[in-house]
């Protein structure tokens, strides 16, 4: 069973319960988190490229052999290691295989979503004017798809909206939503039927302050539809009223000025937020044309994807989060899809996932700032930047770190079947940083 989307810390978890889907931690309700003050710097070079790939080849085989890895009974590892410059192989093992790899399917997601509609795009709640009749008027709450969307945004637009009715003379209104941006909301392959909210919630495209509600939308309506009440005070009464759809050619009374598509990345990736992914993989769709539908989102990452030069032989998604039972990654396709992150001067909309930070840098940031605390990974804090994953029975990590050449590597370890032990993975994860601190060639 996977945890909350919303992590460890915001639910006080115990320690058997920490092998889960996603791993990370609470931040301000729906808030974006800001870039941080990290610049990404290739450390002075000790040795050779050469020397630090000849190294690498060295060592890893024999730490991934250990009882917390590979050499776990039932365990299958596989990893790539690539030169993210060059794309040059530094080592592999079953990096073909199609695995489980948990939330680091969100790297394919936040690609697609800086691909299909750019990372300044912002994601706009609207306030539409329906039919009028004398003074009195319908009024439709629109979803435009801000995973990021406050209570504090919704009353503004709300404050605007009974400016924008007492203009018009306007004094009473029924207040509706339309969620019809997304196909009504449904369960993804692969889900089981024991994922409740604090897993992944029904998938629209209005909410506010991030709730686990099993709709949303209505939570939000009913709360516009209230602050409009009270900014309308004597002057103009609000009544909430359900779902309908206005024309999209009828009057926009107020918007907001939405979240960005990148901030939404960024939070997505710190705290490795399910509910986030899914709506970037439904917009995503509707970015390219396609039905805002699993089936849509599906054909929307294999398109992008292929048109990056992504491999996807034995690939399978499921959903947006890598939350699917189904879902499959190959360590290939990560590591390959980690270096085209890199190459900024081909792909700019893609280098907020790396050069932005947009991924937990380990040791400082989200799902990472718990790790990488002692030795021997504690050496590649602060020059590794990665996303995790996990699930009942996957362990994963896939990102980017500065090798003792002073050149950056992108790498892959997904890991099915991992021991369990009374400390809910924790040596495991940290055996898996230590192969990390071997590729940036620190232990």
């Amino acid at each position: 069973m996977p945890t909350s989307r919303r992590g460890f810390a915001a639910r006080t978890l115990t320690l058997a319960c920490l092998a889960t889907l996603t791993l990370g931690f609470l931040p301000t309700a729906a808030s974006a988190i800001p870039a941080p003050d990290l610049a990404p710097t290739l450390t002075p070079a000790r040795v050779s490229a050469a020397a630090a790939d000849a190294r690498i080849v060295r060592l890893l085989p024999g730490r991934m052999a250990s009882s917390l890895l590979g050499g776990a009974p039932g365990a299958i590892l596989a990893i790539e290691v690539r030169d993210s410059a060059s794309g040059r192989l530094v080592y592999a093992k079953q990096n073909t295989t199609g695995l489980r790899g948990a939330s680091t399917n969100k790297l394919f997601t936040a690609a697609v979503a800086l691909e299909t509609m750019g990372p300044n795009h912002r994601l706009v709640t609207k306030a539409r004017l329906g039919t009028v009749s004398g003074t009195t008027a319908a009024l439709s709450l629109v979803g435009g798809g801000d995973p990021l969307l406050t209570s504090a945004q919704l009353d503004a637009l709300a404050a605007r909206t009974v400016t924008a009715l007492r203009a018009r003379g306007l004094k009473q209104v029924s207040v509706s939503i339309d969620d019809t941006l997304f196909a009504p909301p449904t369960p993804a392959v692969g889900w089981p039927s024991s994922y409740g909210l604090d897993v992944v919630r029904p998938v629209r495209p209005l909410v506010r302050d991030g709730r686990m509600l099993t709709d949303v939308a209505t939570d939000a309506g009913k709360y516009f539809a209230a602050r409009v009440a009270v900014h309308g005070g004597s002057q103009v009464s609000a009544t909430y009223t359900g779902r309908a759809h206005f024309a999209s050619s009828r009057p926009t009374l107020a918007a907001t000025s939405g979240h960005t598509v990148e901030q939404a990345v960024r939070q997505m990736l710190q705290i490795s937020d399910n509910d986030i992914a899914e709506m970037l993989f439904r917009l995503s769709a509707h970015a390219d044309r396609m039905p805002a539908t699993w089936s849509g989102g599906i054909q929307t990452v294999r398109n992008q994807m292929k048109k990056l030069g992504v491999p996807l032989a034995n690939v399978v998604f499921r959903d947006g989060s890598g939350a699917s039972r189904e879902d499959r990654l190959t360590a290939l396709s990560l590591t390959v899809l980690l270096d085209i992150v890199v190459n900024k001067i081909a792909h700019p909309e893609l280098s907020s996932i790396y050069y932005g930070r947009a991924m937990p840098v380990a040791g400082r940031t989200g799902s990472l700032s718990g790790r990488y605390l002692s030795a021997p990974s504690s050496c590649a804090a602060g020059l590794t930047v990665a996303k995790t994953g996990a699930l009942h029975d996957v362990l994963s990590l896939a990102g980017i770190t500065v090798g003792a050449d002073g050149a950056r590597r992108s790498f892959t370890i997904l890991l099915e079947n991992p021991p369990t032990d009374r400390y809910g993975g924790r040596p495991v994860r940290v055996a898996i940083d230590g192969l990390v601190a071997t590729i940036a060639g620190c232990w």
